[in-house]
């Protein structure tokens, strides 16, 4: 991997003139190749910002008057080292202080590439680093999941690196739901799955992200901020033009616009078993009439800094790293709604409605067995229980990939974004009032039933139907 040469400091010179006020003037230099049109310059006083400009790349700036004292420079340009130099200033009575600097390129600071540990970024972005690693925030929990023997199913450093909170990027690699699913695959295919799951860099250059390969090291770290972040020249991309202590880069992918397209990467492929098309179903049926994105609701956006350390940087909206999904009861419980009404034509049935109301894609999505299943309860007039699916096979199972074993009758394909299914079902013959519940749960993996019992609920309906 080619990687930016690693430099230290940059090079400052400072002089003092006689002049009639105390000032600052200074010449900056960008390093040669810099996509930098501007730079900026802060002067602070104990911590305190009493300064601030931006000026174009080339040019001189000059400020005056300035009160005597010593002063704290920093100067910022993208892509470049961020000079932060205690008592670098004296501002003296009756003179201007001259200041040469060239600013040379950020260091390389990510020598392992797309093994960088999530870790070494937690120095400056904390938050970020609790919401992935801790889950700090989420309301999500994957563990521990047993083997159909009971047994635990065993992990890489469980005690260490396995946090049954954390974000699902991070458990991308180690949750015991991903460990069981990866285990069933055929041999040949195992690798495509952890192809996403512990991914290689996927922003290789050019205009789009390149679908990643399985990385090499560090794989118990899932999902990483390498793995969305770092280019292959070892520099920081994102969305807003800004300096740090590292190479950084203002990339239109991070743009609104074109973020889903990060997504993509991985939630849009051919070669995993079977096909993962959340990105299509987002695209096709649900962006065409909502301007909502992948990150609206699985990255919501808070006003913060994303570096805490650095007190003068402005607030931006950040988003959230949790990445809710269906490991979320609270997100799940968003997706769809439920009803329950009599058949007009046919009084002796009632029709349930399933529809997919607040997913953006299509309801379940991505791995083949994920599933969303459908109970319904009928209580006949005298009380007798009529039917309930609750303690055996669901009314109805609508999942990713239908064509998977166990097939059966009741298999449906996911619901579609805004889309509705309808399920008929045969009251009693018995006139009365007859209560019905219709209670739909949400599968990570219908293809085994120990875990069945524990299901999160999406969403429940009641209704109390007379027939005559």
């Amino acid at each position: 991997m080619a990687l930016a040469q690693t430099i230290v400091l940059p090079e400052v010179f400072t002089k003092t003139i006689p002049s009639s006020k105390s000032g600052l003037k200074g010449t900056i230099r960008l390093a040669p190749g810099s996509n930098a049109d501007s730079y900026k310059v802060k002067i602070k006083s104990f911590g305190e910002l009493k300064h601030v400009f931006r000026q174009p790349a080339g040019s001189t700036f000059e400020m005056s008057p300035i009160a005597p004292g010593y002063y704290d420079l920093v100067i910022e340009a993208n892509g470049h080292t961020t000079l932060v130099k205690e008592d670098v200033i004296k501002i003296e009575p009756n003179k201007t202080t001259e200041i040469s600097v060239t600013m040379l390129k950020a260091p390389t600071i990510f020598l392992e590439g797309d093994a960088t540990k999530i870790i070494m970024c937690s120095a400056c972005h904390k938050k970020l680093y609790m919401e992935m690693m801790r889950g700090e925030g989420g309301d999500f929990h994957t563990g521990p999941w047993p083997g159909p023997d009971g047994k635990l199913i065993h992990l890489p450093d469980l005690n260490r690196d396995f946090y049954p909170d954390s974000s699902p990027e991070h458990l991308a690699y180690v949750a015991p739901i991903t460990v069981a699913s990866i285990a069933k695959q055929p041999k040949e295919k195992r690798d495509a799955c952890r192809s996403c799951h512990a991914p290689t860099l996927i922003l290789q250059g050019g205009d789009q992200p390149t679908p990643p390969s399985l990385r090499e090291k560090n794989r118990i770290d899932g999902v990483t901020c390498a793995s969305c972040h770092l280019d292959k020249d070892g520099n920081v991309r994102g969305k807003y033009d800004l300096s740090a202590p590292h190479p950084t880069v203002q990339d239109p992918l991070f743009t609104e616009a074109r973020s889903a397209e990060l997504c993509a990467a991985c939630h849009q492929t051919d070669y995993s078993a079977p096909a993962q098309q959340t990105f299509l179903e987002w695209k096709n049926d649900f962006s065409p009439k909502d301007d909502r994105t992948c990150q609206s609701c699985h990255m919501p956006r808070v006003v913060r800094r994303f570096a805490r350390i650095f007190s003068d940087r402005p607030e931006r909206a950040v988003g959230k790293h949790l990445f809710p999904g269906g490991h979320s009861p609270s997100m799940l419980k968003k997706a769809a709604t439920l009803t329950i009404a009599q058949d007009p034509e046919t009084p002796q049935k009632i029709r349930i409605n399933v529809t997919n109301s607040g997913a953006g894609h299509s309801l379940p999505t991505g791995h083949g067995p994920r599933a969303v299943l459908l109970h319904v309860k009928i209580q006949g007039p005298d009380g007798t229980i009529l039917m309930d699916t609750t303690q055996k096979q669901a009314l109805a199972v609508y999942t990713v990939n239908p064509k998977l074993p166990p097939v059966s009758e009741i298999l449906h394909a996911a619901i579609r974004a805004g889309a509705s299914e309808t399920i008929s079902v045969s009251l009693g013959s018995e006139p009365g009032f007859y209560r019905v519940t219709a209670e739909l749960y949400y599968d990570l993996d219908r293809q085994v039933d120990y875990n069945d019992s524990e299901l999160p609920l999406i969403a429940v309906a009641q209704s109390e139907i007379k027939r005559p």
